[in-house]
């Protein structure tokens, strides 16, 4: 009868990827179990945070839209900034930006707006049949 060791299990080292079982054939301290696993587990984190980031920002979006609808239901067409802040509206972002003379005209997704230094006015819904230069 022929016995093997049996490792403990503190000393076997698994894979950050698989979970597969290190065979030690190079650096004591490998973290993979392939060049693979390797790439796959440095390829999924570098577009995770590129998704979280990306989520982040439509998510602000989102919450500018919801605001800027909930105003136009109410029929009301401008609103002082501090007011908008409080309703969670955040100027910095916006999905389209235009100047015209001394006009800040931005836009989130159809609703347009213009930004002044202490208001929010002429919001309105665009049109399929309007554009921003009308």
């Amino acid at each position: 009868m022929e016995y093997k060791k049996v490792e403990p299990f503190e000393d076997i080292s698994r894979c950050l990827q698989c979970g597969g079982v290190i065979d030690y054939g190079g650096r004591p301290d490998r973290k993979f179990c392939s060049p693979g696993c390797k790439n796959r587990y440095h390829n999924y984190r570098r577009y995770r945070r590129r998704d979280i980031a990306q989520r982040s920002v439509f998510g602000r979006l989102e919450k500018n839209y919801e605001v800027l609808d909930k105003i136009i239901n109410l029929g009301v067409d401008a609103m002082d900034r501090v007011t908008l802040a409080y309703m969670g509206f955040d100027p910095a972002y916006a999905t389209s930006y235009c100047r015209l003379g001394r006009k800040h005209i931005y836009t989130c997704f159809d609703i347009r707006y213009e930004l002044t230094a202490s208001k929010v006015r002429a919001i309105s819904v665009i049109n399929s049949e309007n554009s921003i230069l009308k």
